[in-house]
């Protein structure tokens, strides 16, 4: 069971699922749902423009609180200058990469590795659960300390 004060990370996974009809936006009503300035701009870099202004109009109406991602990184909109902290130094984010990379080895966009990263760590920092269609990156929240759940699985009303 869910406590009615939870705080939920919204992976862009979940965007693309409120959607595409499987799961509602009625579920993050009155629930604290933070996202990062990553997953605003995944949505802005779809590809097709007719699903992005949706998914735009998904996360306008969902109204997420957006955070600084939790550790800075080059070349990753939304981790930027004034977007991100400093790293902390744990090396943590590095042996979650690392981690994620050894369960996705296939996975041929190592930018889009360092996202999932970068937005899971920041609820981990947070003390949220991330809501990920991902898992694999599941996983590594979860190995890392961290709550995750897929959100076709799991109703934040709960």
């Amino acid at each position: 069971m869910t406590a009615v004060g939870h705080t939920y990370m919204l992976d862009t996974t979940v965007f693309n699922a409120v959607l595409d009809g499987k799961a509602s936006i009625a579920s993050f009503i009155g629930r604290r749902v933070l996202v990062t300035g990553i997953q605003a701009n995944e949505l802005r870099a779809t590809s097709k423009a007719e699903r992005r202004e949706v998914l735009l109009a998904v996360y306008e109406e969902i109204g997420p609180t957006s955070l600084p991602a939790a550790s800075f990184a080059f070349d990753i909109e939304g981790a930027g200058f004034g977007q991100a902290y400093w790293n902390d130094g744990s090396g943590n984010f590095e042996k979650m990469l690392t981690r994620l990379r050894q369960l996705d080895p296939n996975n041929k966009s190592a930018s889009n590795q360092v996202r999932d990263i970068l937005i899971a760590e920041t609820a981990i920092k947070n003390g949220a659960t991330l809501l990920s269609g991902d898992s694999n990156l599941r996983k590594v929240v979860a190995e890392f300390g961290g709550d995750a759940v897929d959100p076709d699985e799991h109703s934040p009303n709960a």
